[in-house]
């Protein structure tokens, strides 16, 4: 079986914007998936880690997806975040994502005090047992503390048929990829994530795109575009010219923050407010930024 290269290409990973009083911008989605649209990206995603879903309420969700399924139209897939603590509410939000016209649904493995594989499993077929569309299986220890191991990864890419999917943000990325393609018999359509911080090398793996929300997506489309041509020292240059402002972005702990600064400045939203207790960027971080940008050649023209 060849790999669905359904969803190939890069995959703008949207921020949930808000305006001056902390409510949801839906607005401003229409901008952001502009954007996408302008840099030839092949879809995007909402309601991910990126979008703040764990900060949002059940009530806030579907405005979003139909804003963004509304902005996206026929050119541009969707995929839906959709991971849950349980189950059955995972079942239900892959319900409401389909039904508001999802193109596919991100997963996340639920946390638990003591992961196990048998529950992990369970939680996934759960989803499967409802979705019409695509999953996209996250690999995302980092925020859930589960660890999926490329045998397991592969056993929900065989057993469940929907799992044709993998965001992969377990580091090291590149060389994990090569691990799940070997698992898979390289079936698995596996996509990076981490803010593109390894976009170049993960390509070069086998990975068939990003999902991420670095906030020039058209210099990860090029990257892309260019490896899929064989033209490695064009991919290569233009990664490495951008990468000095993909790693400021990509900070811990306010990298959302970074990112949606750089995003109001691009005029793709209207504020860079993130809620909290996630922390806003300060003044030191927003001069650091400041010198960086204006250090670097930010001509996306040509590209």
């Amino acid at each position: 079986m060849a790999i669905d290269r359904k969803l190939d290409g890069i995959h703008f990973m949207l921020p949930t914007p808000f305006d001056a009083n902390g409510d949801v911008d839906t607005d401003s989605f229409t901008q952001l998936v502009k954007a996408a649209r302008i840099a030839s990206c092949t879809g995007v995603v909402t309601l991910g880690v990126m979008g703040e879903a764990h900060r949002l309420t059940d009530a806030e969700r579907r405005p979003i997806i139909d804003a963004v399924v509304a902005a996206a139209g026929t050119d541009l897939s969707v995929t839906v975040g959709v991971s849950a603590d349980s189950g059955r509410a995972l079942a239900s939000r892959v319900r409401d994502a389909q039904s508001a016209g999802a193109t596919a649904v991100m997963i996340a493995p639920a946390k638990m005090a003591k992961p196990n594989t048998s529950s992990t499993y369970g939680y996934y077929a759960a989803a499967q047992e409802i979705t019409e569309i695509p999953i996209v299986v996250q690999d995302l220890p980092e925020q859930t503390g589960v660890h999926l191991d490329p045998s397991f990864i592969a056993k929900l890419h065989t057993e469940l048929p929907d799992a044709k999917y993998l965001k992969l943000e377990d580091p090291p990325t590149p060389q994990k990829i090569t691990r799940v393609n070997e698992a898979t018999g390289g079936t698995m359509g596996i996509f990076g994530g981490l803010g593109g911080a390894f976009l170049f090398e993960e390509l070069r793996r086998g990975a068939i795109g990003t999902m991420t929300g670095f906030a020039y997506p058209e210099v990860l489309v090029a990257v892309h575009k260019y490896i899929a041509n064989g033209d490695i020292e064009r991919a290569r240059s233009i990664f490495y010219k951008w990468i000095p402002l993909i790693r400021y972005e990509n900070s811990v702990g306010i990298g959302l923050a970074i990112r949606k600064e750089i995003m109001k400045r691009r005029g793709f939203i209207t504020t860079a407010d993130i809620r909290p207790p996630s922390p806003p960027i300060d003044d030191s971080t927003r001069a650091e930024l400041d010198d960086l940008m204006n250090s670097l050649d930010l001509n996306v023209v040509g590209l």
